[in-house]
């Protein structure tokens, strides 16, 4: 870690302090002068430093950790910890923006073809031999599995092993997310088996390995169709349940909107 002299905090002048204070820790993470594993200073140190009050120290801490920067530990050895960057956090949050209301499956399922595009090109172009036999081993798993859960994990992997090859951290977190969210919403809507996606995968990866972004990205659109399909009828159950109540009550007949739990889309499996 850093000497306390090379961090050089200052005096909180403006805006609530606590929002100052996440504010220099972050600038400091920017400018490298914290790492991930770094201690910072004790709670009663960095309350002097920056020349305000512990309670406000401990606001500051409990923001950071909620954005995922630090992590708080308890005991002798405990403290704030600077963490290392974790794509989960991503997830969380689009997911509580979908909970809310603020992102809709079609949205959702648009922006993971698009992003799909720029993966799968890249992948063609920066991809090695062990990448590709990576993948090809991953899809080797998925049709000897019986097992819909195993399934389902290695059909994330597989996507995160494209994105891999493509050398990107960025475009792996966003892959991550999306492919974990996608999981969720199938694992909540029911899954139908389509072993057709054994060979659309083999297709995406005998094109990745030719080089072949074109052909690579129309056999993952062609994947992306089937494991999408319904999403367009964005399920409110799923991703606003208090409306879907509140919907439910409003509405009668067969158009009414199903209650929180039931089956308003059909996903296929991975």
């Amino acid at each position: 870690m850093e000497s306390t002299q090379e961090l050089a905090f200052h005096q909180v002048k403006t805006r609530r302090v606590f929002e100052e204070i996440c504010e220099q820790i972050r600038q400091r993470l920017a400018t490298g002068a914290l790492k991930p594993g770094d201690k910072l200073p004790a709670e009663r140190e960095l309350a002097l430093e920056f020349k305000v009050s512990r309670p406000a120290v401990r606001e500051a801490l409990r923001t950071l950790e909620i954005s995922g920067i630090v992590s708080l530990q308890k005991g002798v050895k405990g403290g704030a910890f600077i963490r290392d960057g974790n794509p989960a956090l991503l997830t969380q949050s689009l997911q509580d923006l979908m909970i809310l209301g603020r992102v809709s499956l079609r949205s959702l399922a648009e922006a993971r073809v698009l992003i799909s595009g720029v993966v799968i090109k890249l992948a063609c172009e920066r991809g090695t031999a062990g990448d590709f036999q990576a993948i090809e081993d991953n899809i080797d798993f998925i049709e000897s599995s019986d097992d819909p859960v195993h399934r389902a994990d290695a059909g994330v992997l597989f996507f995160r092993l494209i994105a891999r090859a493509t050398r990107n951290e960025v475009l792996m977190m966003l892959v991550d997310s999306l492919s974990d969210i996608i999981r969720v919403v199938i694992d909540k809507t029911g899954r139908v088996g389509w072993p057709g996606l054994v060979a659309t995968r083999r297709r995406m990866l005998k094109a990745m390995r030719a080089g072949d972004s074109a052909a690579a990205i129309r056999a993952t659109n062609e994947y992306m169709g089937v494991v999408h399909e319904g999403m367009d009828a964005e399920p409110i159950e799923i991703i606003r349940p208090r409306r879907a109540v509140a919907a439910t009550k409003a509405k009668s007949g067969p158009k009414a909107v199903k209650a929180p739990g039931t089956r308003a889309v059909r996903a296929r499996a991975r």
